[in-house]
């Protein structure tokens, strides 16, 4: 697929992808719970349940904060819940203010749930929020991904890694015969290091750029290493 088809076809994809979201009824019972109604939310709602935890699902709410023509901005609901009682065991808010979920001419598309295993401590597995971003225009695509990552903390969650970017990708296009793309990729790998008694994270960044001139394309990749290291109560970047 050369890389014009490439960039409509992920338009349209995409769009597609966007009707999607609707709340379960696991999720309606805890919107009850807190007070929340289908009308107050965009519908991008999603829910995983946790492989290491097979009793607790986690449920994310995307309560609209603020809302303006062509943007809004969403309240931070994270809950895990458990698949039997139905009531919520753990919970993170945060408003909108704050929270970074924005969504405008750079809007969000979609929001998923990263159950890989990050162990941050011995006994302690974290979870991912991965909020998807993208643009409308042909010409300038762009889209990007930000993580952030959740631990149990009595009966709330603890966020521990706030709206990472791992994966970007954009440029400039004629989306003919000519275009300048780049795209960033990174893998989090948990450590055998330690900072105040959390796992360093390591990162692999894979940096992809491709130029095409008179429908010629060439390819170039280069590999980066970031690390993150645990730092008053979060994950923070730090120098090699």
């Amino acid at each position: 697929m050369n890389l014009y088809r490439f960039i409509l076809v992920s338009l349209v994809v995409t769009l597609t992808n966007t009707v999607l979201g609707q709340p379960s009824d696991l999720a309606i019972e805890v919107m009850d719970e807190l007070n929340i109604s289908i009308e107050e939310c965009e519908s991008l709602f999603v829910e995983k349940t946790l492989p290491y935890a097979k009793n607790l699902t986690a449920i994310v709410i995307p309560k609209i904060g603020k809302q303006e023509e062509d943007m809004f901005t969403l309240d931070s609901y994270v809950v895990v819940v458990n698949n039997k009682t139905k009531k919520i065991k753990h919970l993170y808010f945060e408003s909108y203010k704050t929270s970074g979920w924005k969504s405008d001419a750079i809007y969000i598309n979609e929001i998923s749930i990263d159950t890989a295993p990050y162990l941050v401590q011995e006994n302690v597995r974290a979870f991912g929020v991965i909020i998807h971003t993208r643009s409308m225009s042909q010409p300038n695509p762009y889209s990007s991904n930000f993580i952030s990552l959740f631990i149990p903390d009595g009966d709330k969650l603890q966020n521990i890694l706030k709206n990472y970017e791992i994966y970007s990708y954009g440029g400039e296009t004629d989306m003919n015969c000519f275009a300048e793309m780049y795209s960033e990729d990174k893998t989090l790998i948990i450590s055998k290091n330690k900072t105040n008694n959390y796992f360093d994270i390591n990162v692999d960044v894979l940096h992809k750029k491709i130029i095409s001139k008179d429908c010629i394309e060439t390819e170039t990749l280069t590999n980066s290493k970031q690390i993150l290291k645990f730092i008053d109560g979060s994950y923070k970047i730090q120098a090699q």
